[in-house]
């Protein structure tokens, strides 16, 4: 059985580390990929369509990072979207930011399954997992 991978894109050193932490208890079977910039995270996922390996079924993703911001991410995730053929990818932004004009900006984002302002603790973590991983981890 595979197990199942998760994409970290975010700044925040602390966050990633508690961020694995908390998955890390929820399931010893997870594979978690941690970038600091959208930029790093974009090159992960090219690199992972040119050389036929699967992709995150889950994205956390962060808005306010360096040279990369989530906002580019997507953008820039959206143009791949045609490679992906068949591979279920869902991305959650979570983040420091409740601006109202960041969570209009979500609706023109069809593939944001969720918009879940930081902290995260491990409840809302697992609920997570559950909804991505039908409940089976």
């Amino acid at each position: 059985m595979k197990k199942p991978k998760i994409l970290l894109v975010d700044d925040d050193e602390v966050y990633l580390f508690v961020t694995k932490k908390i998955l890390n208890n929820l399931s010893e079977d997870l594979i978690i990929n941690a970038f600091t910039d959208g930029e790093q995270a974009i090159e992960y996922i090219d690199l992972c369509l040119k050389e036929n390996i699967e992709l995150p079924e889950l994205i956390l993703l962060d808005i306010n990072m360096p040279f990369l911001d989530g906002w580019g991410f997507l953008a820039e995730f959206k143009k791949m979207k045609l490679k992906l053929e068949e591979q279920n990818v869902t991305i959650f932004m979570i983040t420091s930011s409740n601006d109202p004009s960041d969570l209009k900006k979500v609706k023109d984002f069809e593939e944001i399954s969720g918009y879940i302002v930081k902290p995260v603790f491990e409840d809302k973590m697992e609920e997570i997992l559950k909804t991505v991983y039908n409940g089976s981890l």
